[in-house]
């Protein structure tokens, strides 16, 4: 929290938290992407390519900027529901 205030002064106290434990998880196992020797940007994207207008494939190892975290999941969900959405 001090580390948080020295950014944000008013930061308020957590109300409560949650620890995972991701290693323990028996469908991630830790696990998350990185880019091997020899892929590059081209092979997240083609992780991402939908197949056809019905199958539709989200998750940070589909993300160029921001692969390997939280928010690129994110920002792939959002980007996944916005190609669902224009389908329309």
């Amino acid at each position: 929290m001090a580390s948080l205030r020295g950014m944000f002064r008013k930061a308020p106290d957590p109300v409560d938290h949650h620890v995972t434990h991701w290693m323990d998880d028996p469908f991630a196992r830790g696990g998350f992407s990185f880019t091997a020797v020899g892929a590059g940007d081209g092979d997240r994207v083609a992780l991402g390519d939908p197949v056809g207008d019905r199958l539709f494939f989200a998750g940070e190892a589909t993300e160029i900027e921001h692969s390997a975290t939280v928010h690129g999941a994110l920002l792939s969900g959002r980007r996944e529901a916005d190609r669902i959405l224009d389908l329309g």
